[in-house]
Parts: C-alpha cells; sequence; structure tokens
C-alpha cells in the first residue's frame, strides 16, 4: 500500500474542503516515533529486534558470502561463494537481558554461483587442495544494556541511525587473540555488520522481530585447508542477506547442499557438542 505523503495529504485536504491542519494531524499520527536511539535500553533493544527477537523463538537467518584473495597489493582474486546459514535460539531473562544461542554453518560454491565445490582449485599456489566446510556452534551471547557478553570476539555497536524510513544498525569486531593453528602465531579479526529494518517495524513496540537486511565484510587470515601456508596476505569476505521464516524458505541448491555438505544445522536440538572451524581441522589432520 503506497503511504500518503505529507504534502499531498493537504492538496487532497485542500480539495475535499477539510481543514489542512486537521489532515496533517493525521498524517503525523500515522507516522511512528523515533525511539530515542541514545537509550541505553531502547539500543538494547533495538540490537536485538534487529539481530534477533526480543521474545522466545527460533530466528533463521541466510547469507552469501564472495570470498576474495587479498595478496597485500593489487586487485583481490576471486575465490569462491560461502552459503551461510544461522539457527538462533533466543529468550528474553531477568534485567532486560536476552539470551542467544547460535548455530552457523557455511559450505562453499563456485564464485557467484550455486553450484557446490567438490574440491578447491587454488589460483594463488595452482594446487588442487580438499574443501573443509564451515560449522560453529552452540555458541552462547548474552545482551544487556551495559552490551554483549560473547564467547570469542564481541561485536561492538555503533550509533544507531535513521536514514528516510530505515533504521541502521553496525557493528564492528576489530580484534587479535592467539591463533589455534599456528602456534605462536596471532590471529586478527576484522569483521563489520550492518543490520538494517524499517523504522515502522522497530518502533512498533508489538514486534518482537524486524525483518532485517544484513551486510557483512570481513579481513580474516588464510583459511589453513586452502594451502597458503605463510603467504602473505588474507581472505576479504563480502556478504549480504536477510532473516528467512525458516530452512524451508533457503533456495532449493542451498538445500541440497545443507543435506549433502552440513546436515547438522537440521538438527540444531541434538547437536550438543561445541564445534569450531579450526579445532574440527585440527582433528581431520590428527587422523
Amino acid at each position: 500500500m503506497n503511504r500518503l505523503s505529507r504534502r499531498k495529504a493537504l492538496q487532497v485536504a485542500v480539495g475535499a474542503g477539510l481543514a489542512p491542519s486537521v489532515l496533517a494531524a493525521r498524517a503525523d499520527a500515522a507516522t511512528p516515533a523515533k525511539p530515542d536511539f541514545t537509550d541505553p535500553l531502547t539500543i538494547l533493544r533495538t540490537h536485538v529486534k534487529l539481530v534477533g527477537s526480543l521474545g522466545k523463538e527460533v530466528v533463521y537467518s541466510f547469507m552469501r558470502l564472495n570470498i576474495y584473495a587479498d595478496l597485500g597489493e593489487g586487485n583481490f582474486v576471486p575465490l569462491f561463494t560461502m552459503n551461510n546459514i544461522l539457527v538462533d535460539y533466543w529468550e528474553p531473562k531477568e534485567d532486560n537481558q536476552h539470551e542467544m544461542r547460535k548455530y552457523e554453518v557455511g559450505f562453499y560454491t563456485r564464485h557467484d554461483s550455486y553450484e557446490p565445490l567438490e574440491h578447491f582449485d587454488n589460483p594463488i599456489t595452482g594446487q588442487r587442495m580438499g574443501i573443509h566446510h564451515f560449522k560453529l556452534g552452540p555458541v552462547p551471547r548474552l545482551y544487556t544494556p551495559q552490551g554483549v557478553i560473547a564467547m570469542g570476539y564481541t561485536p561492538k555497536l555503533l550509533p544507531i541511525e535513521t536514514i528516510g524510513d530505515r533504521v541502521y544498525l553496525a557493528t564492528e569486531s576489530i580484534e587479535s587473540r592467539p591463533d589455534v593453528i599456528r602456534p605462536g602465531k596471532i590471529s586478527y579479526t576484522n569483521s563489520f555488520m550492518t543490520m538494517s529494518a524499517p523504522l515502522a517495524e522497530v518502533a512498533d513496540p508489538k514486534r518482537l522481530s524486524a525483518s532485517t537486511s544484513l551486510q557483512l565484510q570481513n579481513k580474516n587470515r588464510w583459511a589453513p585447508w586452502m594451502g597458503m601456508e605463510e603467504r602473505p596476505g588474507g581472505t576479504v569476505a563480502r556478504g549480504f542477506g536477510t532473516k528467512i521464516r525458516n530452512l524451508d524458505a533457503l533456495p532449493q541448491p542451498v538445500k541440497d547442499g545443507i543435506r549433502k555438505y552440513v546436515p547438522e544445522i537440521l538438527d540444531t536440538a541434538n547437536w550438543n557438542e561445541f564445534v569450531f572451524e579450526d579445532t574440527e581441522y585440527l582433528k581431520q589432520q590428527a587422523r
């Protein structure tokens, strides 16, 4: 349904013989009041509504990540695409806290394609490598008015902005920690997420979860299975996606890929043991 602009409403009012001030008041009343995005509780509720839900429910999201090689100079080199599926269990707690338990998987396809990769022909080294698909979870997080308590890297919120009739919330994670794969080395995380949803949904107190669009950029070290060894540089990812109603809403090639490569995400109720990409790679190497 097209919304009636303030100017058009006043024109209609004059044509209908109504007092412009009356119809202007009606138009203003239909416009949601902008929340106070400087209030810690409002910031928390907006963050939770955008990334998940203020209620007790499972939230599903899907993203496509195009991944490139960054060699430190020259243009990025396209490598492959990751189909990233997230299943998050949300539950409100006392003292305005919201608990989330995250399960996440990703399987690789040819760059900008839905064709699954059975192996990776590295364009930098010329080697053919096996594929190590991504699995992570369960990962607990607690969202509070004071910030996010997370295992692993913690997203830092940037100021919430309203542009037009949409709300934008950006987060950044710029961190470092000892590298699990390379003892004595440091692993650096540079990850940036932008979430966006209609202002009307964010401002609606009856709405527990917004129809959020997602954008992601990150820079990481080479994945160990890529065979890049100590070569300078790393990967850069550009991702985009959205919340979905359930896993049945995924494109058919993605559903087929999940069943073949990462079926764990279909049965999160029985996914109890913690799984992390790096530790799973080390276990495979030790076999």
